[in-house]
């Protein structure tokens, strides 16, 4: 199986900003991001499909996601974050949680954050998560 974008990321060959990493998942920023810290949860087992995850894995990549997403509430003062399960862009499971505030109800893709860019806002969320 070709490496897809997300397994290149956790062997480190691309960069990312990571705000957390365990045994079974990694999260960190998107860098077409619709929104100011959209992040994604990804499993470190390159699955396509989530309910072809074994339970510990997606129970694990549920628990995480959750204490993320109160992490991106905290942090930009939500009116909530919405939570996407994929696999079809990138065939590899992944959480995508969108910090919907006020201003930001439109969820088509933006443009590439820089890495300076992705480093504010990922030490601005770390600021915030009690992982």
């Amino acid at each position: 199986m070709e490496k897809t974008v997300f397994t290149k990321i956790i062997d480190r060959e691309l960069s990312a900003e990571v705000l957390y990493e365990d045994d079974l998942v990694i999260v960190f920023l998107n860098r077409f991001p619709n929104i100011e810290g959209e992040t994604l949860v990804v499993t470190k087992e390159q699955v396509p499909y989530a309910f072809d995850l074994d339970q510990e894995t997606y129970q694990h990549l549920m628990e995480i996601s959750k204490k993320m997403a109160k992490g991106l509430d905290r942090t930009f003062n939500t009116l909530r974050t919405c939570l996407v399960i994929e696999g079809f862009d990138v065939p590899h499971v992944h959480v995508r949680l969108y910090p919907v505030t006020e201003g930001t109800l439109n969820l088509s893709h933006g443009p590439e954050a820089s890495d300076e860019e992705l480093k504010r806002v990922g030490d601005k969320i770390r600021q915030h998560l009690n992982i």
